[in-house]
């Protein structure tokens, strides 16, 4: 018995690069579009870019209040196969679709009380309602990633994507008003919905008695601290937005958009798309089958992430004053500064989400809950000291603060627990670090700009190499 759990662990082990290739299509084929769609708005006009930026930022505020925080607790439930999956996926969703009204409600008073125009107003409540229908809808992709059929998740992903982010990219093309443009993600998102519904045949929210309101219960007290790290995390993330639009205006937020869009970008492909919906389900449930195995996993997994963010890392501040005035334009001169200051971002996305999911396939919830806490405490702290007197790099410096303050912690108790990486090997992460600084910065007054930068990449390039992810058949 022992040996047939153990090739089933195995065979599950070598569908990881399957499942990653699934999700990292429809990931791409969103971002390539997302992509588009900025830089056509951001050549376009900064502050319609600014004020899509905002609305974006009060709807991940939204989605992360109707997610209820259970989304981490749907996919360890279904991953260990705990109770009725239909009958817990219905429960769920109207228990997400109960709070999304008063949450729109809610962001339409704080916009009020903020004295935004009666447009932009009407423009974040409907960014921020589409992004309340793809909480509903994380819950299905949620027993996907569980099941794992990331291929489903893929081929609703990508069309809906596609249809939803094109129609703004034609609208932008058309010069049409921001209202409209903005009707983009209540698109993408109702496609979304549909097609999952499509996808289950029978609709879960139908056909749950009285008893199901226990089970709503019973699944919202589970998933209270959740809740509680899911708040604190998106109100770190995007609050120094709201503090950047009073003191810097529709402009200043553009630019911290186009500055923190590509390390969103990277930091989602990696933390959302691998870590959450792939490396999370097993970690869940290798840490009560196999510690072994989860320690081997876990390892590898922190070991590829520390050599792929490194040269990224890299790459972002030596090259971002001419990446993003090429991409988006003279206007954004001033946002090489604010993506400089945002690169650290990349390693504390990578390596505190493995330490977050391994914390919390560990049962370790509580003790991650008071890190987010600590983090959302610093934050505010920052939001009020900093953006005032500096606000587009204020807003920038707030947030890498918040996140190395939080990696710290999730990521020394991740290793004190697990021990994913020997003391030999954080040596020689530093050590190809510095060798990476020391090269470029010497070799720079005397080479060209380009000889110089590729000087200093060579040790990283060499560390990721050696660190990379190992072929399908050795997992």
């Amino acid at each position: 018995m022992q040996f047939l759990h153990a090739v089933q662990s195995t065979m599950k082990l070598k569908d990881i690069p399957k499942r990653v290739t699934f999700i990292l299509s429809a990931q791409w084929a969103r971002d390539l579009s997302w992509t588009l769609f900025t830089i056509l708005l951001a050549r376009h006009s900064q502050e319609i870019l600014g004020q899509i930026v905002l609305a974006l930022t009060y709807g991940y505020l939204v989605k992360t209040i109707v997610d209820v925080g259970l989304n981490d607790y749907l996919v360890a439930s279904f991953s260990r196969g705990e109770g009725h999956p239909r009958r817990l996926l219905g429960e769920v969703s109207w228990l997400k679709a109960a709070v999304l009204l008063p949450a729109l409600i809610f962001v339409w008073y704080v916009s009020g009380e903020q004295q935004y125009t009666t447009e932009l107003r009407i423009i974040v409540l409907c960014i921020a309602g589409g992004l309340g229908l793809d909480a509903i809808c994380d819950s299905f992709f949620a027993l996907c990633q569980a099941r794992g059929r990331q291929d489903v998740e893929m081929r609703i992903r990508i069309p809906s994507a596609i249809i939803g982010i094109g129609f703004g990219c034609l609208c932008v093309a058309l010069k049409a008003p921001p209202l409209v443009i903005a009707l983009y993600k209540p698109i993408e998102s109702i496609l979304s919905l549909v097609m999952a519904l499509f996808s289950l045949r029978k609709n879960p929210l139908l056909g749950l008695g009285g008893s199901a309101f226990l089970e709503l219960v019973r699944a919202m007290r589970k998933g209270l601290l959740f809740t509680g790290m899911a708040l604190c995390a998106m109100f770190y993330n995007k609050i120094n937005v709201i503090f950047l639009k009073r003191f810097g205006g529709d402009a200043a937020v553009g630019s911290y958009g186009v500055a923190w869009e590509t390390i969103e970008g990277v930091s989602t492909l990696v933390s959302g798309a691998i870590l959450g919906k792939v490396i999370f389900p097993i970690l869940a449930r290798l840490w009560d089958e196999d510690r072994a195995a989860f320690r081997a996993l876990s390892g590898r997994v922190a070991r590829s992430l520390w050599a792929a963010a490194l040269p990224l890392i890299f790459f972002f501040c030596v090259e971002s004053d001419r990446f993003l005035t090429i991409i988006y334009g003279s206007s954004y001169e001033g946002a090489d500064t604010c993506q400089k200051l945002l690169t650290p971002c990349i390693a504390t996305a990578f390596l505190h989400n493995l330490a977050a999911y391994a914390m919390i396939g560990m049962g370790k919830h509580v003790l991650l809950f008071f890190f987010y806490l600590s983090g959302l405490i610093v934050n505010i702290v920052c939001c009020f000291c900093i953006i005032p007197v500096a606000p587009l790099e204020g807003a920038a410096l707030t947030l890498t603060i918040t996140k190395v303050w939080v990696a710290l912690f999730t990521v020394s108790y991740f290793q004190a627990k697990a021990q994913p990486m020997t003391c030999l090997q954080w040596l020689l992460l530093v050590v190809t670090a510095a060798l990476a600084a020391f090269f470029w910065w010497f070799s720079a007054p005397y080479l060209p700009r380009e000889c110089a930068e590729l000087l200093g990449l060579m040790p990283l390039l060499a560390l990721f190499w050696y660190w990379r992810p190992p072929p399908p058949y050795d997992l």
